[in-house]
C-alpha cells in the first residue's frame, strides 16, 4: 500500500509548475562557481547567498502551490496559514535586488528596484496568491471547526501507522496492517462526505486508529524477541477481523445507523485491549 495520504474530495487539477524557475539556478551556479575559480571571493560569497536565496524562494513557491492544492481538493478547509506563494515571490524579488545592488553594481539602484518588482509582480500573476478564505460552511448543524481538528488528528495517526508498517518485516501482517489502513482511509472519506454524526464518527475514528497503532507498535516491540507463532497469528486474525468488521459498520454510517454502530465500536475497542 502506497503512503497515507490526507483525503482529499473534489477535481483534480492541474497547477503551475515551478520547474523553469529551477532553471535559473544552473547559470546562478556557474557564475558563482566562476568566481570562486578567478579567486574573486567576496563576489563568490554574495553570489552564494544570492543562490541559496534563489533557491528559497523557488521552494517556497513550491510548498504554497502544494498547499493551495490540498485546499482546493478539499471540500472543508481551512485557509494555508502561511503565505507561502506570496513569500516566495518577495523572495524572487530579494534576489533580483541583492544582485543590482551588491553583485553587478552597473545596473544601478533604480533598475535593480524595477527589476524587483517585476520579479514579484510576475511571480504573483503567474502562481498567483495564497488562497486566504476558510472553507467553512455555515450551516450550523456541525462544528466544523472541530472536525477539521478531529480528521487532521486521525490522518496524523494514519501516518504515524503506515511508518509503523513499514517496520514489519512478516508479510502477511503487512498486508493486514494495509488492508486496516485502506479501510480508515475509506472511513475518513465518509465523514468528510456526510459529517452531521461527528460525535460517533469520531469515536469510530479513535478507537479505530488508536487501536491498529497499539497492535502494531506492540508487535514491533515484541518481534525481537522471538514472538510466539501463535500471538503473531492472532495479531493477524485480529487485524482482519477488525477490517472485516469496518467494512459492514461503513455502511451502517453511510446509513446513519448510530446506535448500532454505537454498540460495535464498545465492542471492537474492549477487544483490541485484551
Amino acid at each position: 500500500m502506497a503512503k497515507a495520504k490526507k483525503i482529499v474530495t473534489g477535481k483534480k487539477e492541474k497547477t503551475p509548475s515551478v520547474f523553469f524557475l529551477y532553471i535559473f539556478l544552473l547559470p546562478m551556479f556557474v557564475s558563482t562557481i566562476g568566481s570562486l575559480f578567478d579567486a574573486n571571493y567576496i563576489k563568490f560569497i554574495l553570489k552564494l547567498i544570492a543562490f541559496a536565496l534563489l533557491y528559497g524562494s523557488i521552494n517556497l513557491i513550491n510548498r504554497g502551490l502544494q498547499e493551495e492544492h490540498k485546499y482546493n481538493q478539499e471540500k472543508i478547509a481551512h485557509a494555508p496559514k502561511i503565505k507561502f506563494k506570496l513569500f516566495g515571490s518577495i523572495g524572487l524579488g530579494a534576489v533580483a535586488l541583492f544582485l543590482g545592488l551588491l553583485v553587478d553594481k552597473n545596473v544601478g539602484l533604480v533598475n535593480s528596484i524595477v527589476t524587483a518588482v517585476l520579479a514579484v509582480a510576475g511571480g504573483l500573476m503567474y502562481y498567483g496568491f495564497d488562497p486566504s478564505v476558510d472553507k467553512i460552511p455555515n450551516d450550523g448543524s456541525v462544528n466544523y471547526e472541530k472536525l477539521i481538528k478531529d480528521l487532521d488528528e486521525a490522518e496524523t495517526k494514519l501516518l504515524s501507522i503506515e511508518e509503523a508498517k513499514d517496520k514489519i518485516s512478516d508479510l502477511e501482517l503487512k498486508d493486514a496492517v494495509g488492508g486496516a489502513l485502506h479501510r480508515a482511509e475509506n472511513i475518513l472519506q465518509t465523514i468528510k462526505d456526510d459529517p452531521k454524526d461527528i460525535r460517533i464518527a469520531r469515536k469510530f475514528m479513535v478507537v479505530y486508529l488508536d487501536g491498529i497503532k497499539d497492535v502494531v507498535n506492540r508487535y514491533n516491540e515484541l518481534e525481537d524477541h522471538k514472538l510466539d507463532e501463535s500471538y503473531r497469528k492472532r495479531l493477524v486474525e485480529l487485524l482482519e477481523s477488525a477490517s472485516k468488521r469496518f467494512d459492514e459498520e461503513l455502511e451502517r454510517l453511510k446509513s446513519n445507523d448510530v446506535f448500532d454502530l454505537d454498540v460495535q465500536i464498545d465492542a471492537l475497542k474492549q477487544q483490541l485491549e485484551n
